[in-house]
């Protein structure tokens, strides 16, 4: 659904990064490594997988297609 999610870096938390697009939102569950390559205010592209179940719809969000590729395995 979405491919990927471009804007600024408004909240990093443990496992957790806030992309604002246009004033919207995105929080995308991630990973150590995309953290590290994401600092607050800054613009960030991150790609994306929506993981939707019964309970939940989780945006999951990583710095690069290969490491989205390897998540999705």
């Amino acid at each position: 659904m979405f491919y990927y999610v471009d804007g600024t870096v408004s909240v990093l938390q443990q496992g957790l990064a806030v992309i604002d697009c246009g004033g919207v939102g995105y929080a995308c569950r991630t990973t150590n490594n995309t953290l590290s390559h994401l600092q607050k205010g800054k613009p960030a592209k991150l790609y994306t997988h929506l993981n939707v179940r019964e309970d939940a719809m989780e945006l999951y969000g990583f710095a690069t297609q290969e490491e989205l590729n390897l998540f999705q395995q």
